[in-house]
């Protein structure tokens, strides 16, 4: 069994609860596992909502696949279940499906050809402005 180290935890987690910060940092690491969690062919048609009070809670914007969905997610609930549990060390008690909007298309960022150049640019362009003092 893996060890947890300690880590640095987020404000906005320290502002909530103990309940809604433990949620808020379960989510957070399934969102990151998310395609292993539910499979290559489910992570297109679903994502993860949210966690609250030890559910896991699941978005589908195909209506005509919900029933399905939900059929098949009561099934195969052990299973994930446990890979949950295996990967995450997360105690989950259920699942839910539930409709949602599909995720907003991400427009690719060109990669920076030379990121010191654009670092330098930027510098420049402040000084320009005055935010830093010219060299004597």
């Amino acid at each position: 069994m893996r060890k947890r180290r300690p880590g640095l935890t987020p404000l906005k987690l320290i502002a909530l609860g103990p309940r809604a910060s433990a949620d808020a940092q379960a989510e957070t690491r399934i969102g990151r596992v998310w395609p292993l969690i539910v499979g290559p062919v489910l992570v297109r048609h679903t994502r993860l909502l949210r966690v609250r009070n030890r559910t896991l809670v699941m978005g589908c914007w195909k209506l005509e696949a919900m029933v399905s969905l939900r059929q098949s997610a009561e099934a195969t609930w052990p299973q994930v279940q446990a890979r949950l549990e295996r990967l995450l060390g997360l105690k989950l008690q259920k699942l839910e499906v539930v409709p949602c909007d599909p995720p907003e298309a991400r427009t690719p960022q060109a990669p920076i050809a030379d990121p010191l150049a654009a670092v330098l640019r930027k510098y420049r362009a402040l000084r320009n402005q005055g935010w830093t003092p010219k060299p004597k």
